[in-house]
Parts: C-alpha cells; structure tokens; sequence
C-alpha cells in the first residue's frame, strides 16, 4: 500500500505542477504526455492521495508527507462528485482555496513521491 501511496504522490505532483513541469521539460514535453494520460484519472488519483493521506495521517513523524498528500487529494478532486451536491460543494471550496498553491502543492507532492518510492525517507 505504500507504493500505491507514492505513486498516487507522484501522479497528483505532476498533474498539479504540470505548468511548471512543463515550462523546465523544454522541447522534449515529456510531463506534457504524461499529464494527459493521467488527466482521465485524476479524480482516482485525488481520491487515493486523499484517503491514504487520512489514513497514514498520524504516523509518527510522517505528518508533513501526510499532509500535503491530503491537500493534493482535495486539489484534484475539485469538479467531481456531480451527483452529490454537498460533496461537490465542499470539493469545489477546497480546490478554489488550494488553487493558488497547486504548483507549490505539486511539486512538493512530487518530490516526496520520489524520495519515497526511492526509500530515501530523511522527513519520514
């Protein structure tokens, strides 16, 4: 479950930062390609973030990966939930909160995705 909580980090870094990303990449648009095949899944990969973000929330010394989990989580699930209109209103409040900070979210998301798929773990 872990490596499903770092790849689900890494995905949601790059499909929230994925201005930047792209901007860095230069001609080769590689982050390009790979956020629009991610794009379809991002209310999966919000909704993984999210519940595993809560879910490993009070490990110890883990609560900054945890947190910023859950926050790409509630940025990524903005406009979903159409059937259920308190849901989609609470999602649509977060994500309108987070929207200034997707980039900074993102790529924080990203690079704790990395060091911890890569088991490099010197903030948890």
């Amino acid at each position: 479950m872990i490596i499903l909580y770092e790849l689900a980090l890494i995905c949601a870094g790059i499909l929230l930062a994925i201005n930047t990303l792209d901007k860095w990449d230069g001609s080769t648009q590689l982050f390009a390609k790979i956020a629009d095949a991610l794009k379809p899944f991002a209310a999966v990969i919000g909704g993984i973030a999210l519940i595993l973000g809560i879910w490993f929330l009070f490990r110890p010394f883990c609560t900054f990966r945890d947190i910023v989990a859950v926050l790409a989580g509630l940025a990524l699930l903005g406009g979903t939930f159409e059937n259920h209109p308190s849901l989609q209103n609470f999602f649509n409040k977060a994500a309108s909160v987070l929207n200034p900070y997707r980039v900074i979210i993102g790529l924080v998301a990203l690079i704790l995705g990395l060091l911890g798929l890569f088991n490099i773990a010197f903030i948890c």
